[in-house]
C-alpha cells in the first residue's frame, strides 16, 4: 500500500504506512468519525486522565483493542507485547509484533 506521509507529504510504502495507518487510527476517538462510526479506538479517551498505573494498563487494553477491530484495517499486524509509559503530559506506547511475517516494533506517542 502506498500513501502520503502526513508530516513531509513524502510518498510512504510498506511498514511506513502501516506504522502511520496505525497511528492514526489508535489516535483516532472511537465514533467520530461520521461515515465509518467503528473506526478508531477508545485510547484518546485516557490522555487527560493518565494518573495512575491503573490507567496505563487501560491503554494498553485499548491499544489491543484496536488492533482486533476490523473497521480499522491493521489487522495486519500481530500485537505480542504493547508497553505503555507517561511521557510529558501523554503517553508513550511501545508495540511489538508480527508483520507480514516479520518482526517488527513501533511507538506512538501522544
Amino acid at each position: 500500500m502506498i500513501g502520503i506521509d502526513r508530516d513531509t507529504g513524502a510518498t510512504v510504502d510498506d511498514w511506513p504506512a502501516f506504522v502511520q495507518r496505525a497511528t492514526r487510527a489508535l489516535t483516532t476517538p472511537l465514533g467520530t468519525r461520521q461515515k465509518r462510526p467503528e473506526y478508531g479506538s477508545r485510547l484518546p479517551t485516557r490522555f487527560a486522565k493518565i494518573t495512575g498505573d491503573n490507567l496505563l494498563i487501560l491503554a494498553q487494553g485499548d491499544a489491543a483493542d484496536a488492533f482486533y477491530n476490523p473497521a480499522n484495517g491493521i489487522g495486519d499486524f500481530v500485537p505480542e507485547a504493547i508497553v505503555a509509559t507517561r511521557e510529558g503530559a501523554g503517553l508513550r506506547l511501545r508495540m511489538a509484533g508480527t508483520w507480514h511475517n516479520r518482526k517488527m516494533t513501533f511507538e506512538v506517542v501522544t
